[in-house]
Formats: C-alpha cells, sequence, structure tokens
C-alpha cells in the first residue's frame, strides 16, 4: 500500500522526541505540517474531509478516558462506531501485550516468559538482533524470533514504565535525549500499567503470574482464578489485585491493568482511500494509576491510495 506524500515519517526514537515535546509545550501534530498532493483538487479535498473527520472522531473519544477500564464493548467505542458505520469505523487495542523493546533486563531474564515468547526459548537471538538494530517502530521485524502462539501477545506501542531503567528502551530514550531522571521523561515513561487485561488473550498473562520474583501464593490457583474470570467479562484494576491476593503496589500490578494506552483507529473515506491514525492516552501528571489526562494524534496514514 502506498502511503500519502505527507504522510510523517519517522524512526522509533523521533518519534519519542516527539512525544515528549507534546508535554514540553510543542505541538506533535499541526495541520501545517500535514501537506498535500494538490495535482489531484479532489483527492486534496478528501483528504482534507478525512482529517477533519478524525479529528471529530478523536474528540468525541474523549469521555473514554473517564471510564476505570476500556473493553471491546465500552460504551463511547461502540457509539462511535455506530455514528460512523458508513465509514466502517474500527477502533484496535495496539498497546496490551509484551512490548519486546520495553521488557527489563529482568524480564529478559526470566525462563518463564522467554519460554513462552522466543522461538529460541531463550531472546538471545532476539536481544543479538535488537542489539544492532536498535528500537522497532513495527513488530513486524521482530517475527523470525517469535513463536506463533505468542505472536498475537506482542506489541511495538506503549509507554514505558518509570521502573524499568534496566532495560534496552530506557538505555537507549535516555541516550538520545541525554536524560536519565525517568520525570523529565514523561509522558514516555510514567506509571501506567503495560497491559489492559480485558483486551487480550487471557492465556498470555499466566507467564507473568507464574514468575517466581513475584512470590504468588498458589500461582497456579490465582492465575486459573484471574483467567476464567476475564473470559466472563471484563473487569477493574482493583479486581486484579483481589483475585490474586496482592496489594494494590505489588510490582506485578505495574503490569496488569485495565486502561489501552494506544489506540488504532481505522476508517474509509471511499473505496479507493482508508485513513489510519494511532491515538495515545496521555497520563494525567502526578494523577492517579490510569488516570489520563487526554487523547492524542501521534500519527496518521492515508492507505490504498
Amino acid at each position: 500500500m502506498k502511503k500519502d506524500s505527507g504522510y510523517i515519517e519517522f524512526n522509533a526514537v523521533l518519534l519519542l522526541f516527539f512525544i515528549v515535546a507534546v508535554i514540553s509545550g510543542g505541538i506533535w501534530y499541526a495541520k501545517a505540517a500535514i501537506t498535500y498532493s494538490q495535482t489531484d483538487n479532489h483527492d486534496f479535498n478528501t483528504k482534507l474531509a478525512a482529517d477533519i473527520l478524525l479529528d471529530e472522531i478523536i474528540a468525541k473519544m474523549q469521555p473514554l478516558r473517564l471510564y476505570q477500564y476500556d473493553d471491546k464493548n465500552n460504551e463511547v467505542i461502540t457509539s462511535l462506531c455506530r455514528e460512523y458505520e458508513e465509514y466502517g469505523l474500527e477502533f484496535t487495542d495496539i498497546s496490551s501485550g509484551y512490548h519486546l523493546d520495553f521488557l527489563s533486563d529482568t524480564d529478559m531474564a526470566d525462563s518463564n516468559l522467554a519460554r513462552y515468547l522466543f522461538a529460541d526459548n531463550t531472546g538471545a537471538a532476539f536481544t543479538a538482533w535488537r542489539n544492532i538494530n536498535g528500537l522497532s517502530v513495527s513488530k513486524a521485524v521482530w517475527r523470525e524470533f517469535i513463536k506463533e502462539e505468542a505472536w498475537g501477545a506482542c506489541v511495538s506501542y506503549g509507554w514505558l514504565y518509570k521502573n524499568d531503567t534496566e532495560s534496552f528502551a530506557f538505555r537507549n530514550i535516555s541516550r538520545s535525549f541525554a536524560i536519565t531522571e525517568t520525570e523529565k521523561l514523561f509522558p514516555l515513561v510514567n506509571d501506567f500499567p503495560r497491559m489492559n487485561v480485558n483486551m487480550v488473550n487471557p492465556d498470555i498473562l499466566r507467564p507473568l503470574i507464574m514468575r517466581n520474583s513475584f512470590k504468588i501464593e498458589r500461582p497456579n490457583e490465582k492465575t486459573d482464578a484471574l483467567i476464567n474470570r476475564l473470559r466472563s467479562g471484563p473487569i477493574l484494576h482493583s479486581d486484579i489485585s483481589s483475585i490474586l491476593s496482592i496489594p494494590i503496589n505489588h510490582p506485578l500490578m505495574s503490569y496488569l491493568g485495565t486502561k489501552t494506552s494506544f489506540w488504532k483507529i481505522r476508517f474509509i473515506m471511499n473505496p479507493s482511500m482508508e485513513l489510519e491514525a494511532i491515538i495515545a492516552a496521555i497520563p494525567k501528571k502526578n494523577g492517579n494509576i490510569q488516570e489520563i489526562e487526554l487523547y492524542r494524534l501521534i500519527d496518521r496514514s492515508f492507505l490504498n491510495d
């Protein structure tokens, strides 16, 4: 698929610079930065209309931040999909799962997690490749390193958790920004839980809960209880700690949340043009766990034109 000539191309580190600039007073996404080819006036007008429609959808999704949990049947999302049904509007959670670049050194060294994720059962091949190629913006480049059954559990969007300073991503980010203090890297580095348990296959949670270092009592029993509960419907963040019999500040709770941090929006303007956009949930600085300030556009592209 050919992307619009005005599409903002970026690599992983550049994207991080832009996200941080949002909070420091800059504007990542500005209409002045989006250009269109004017060789076809109809094409120009269609893309302009698509961007106006996208702005409208993002404005209408803002109330989603007030919900304690996100799931596929959330009334904000379902009502928007009904309202824009003629455009085939879709929302997809693209941040709930294992972000391989963001895994801490402890995560990478965990045998349960390595056996679950990596084709070589250790992650050594992936680590060697990553050390050469750096941060990734698409999980497609990881394909050869990941087990088929774990592919759907991997993501390439997400916030970096504040305690993961011993990770490949943090080392790259801190070097790129020449900053080591996590608070100065907000919102890129924050305390937003790493995945929304209501938006994943519950089975992917087992390697985490079974980790010996988390010291969960009767981990098999607790894992089964959480998985079975999730299969019956969405849960609150407090439900996770209750089911696992751990305090809300337990280290495992930094992995397991109930809000989505990055959404992909997609809709069809006409048979030859689709729009795809990435929307970030910007955490509220010094707010409560999972408290969201607003949803903001960080990228959009035109497809099929």
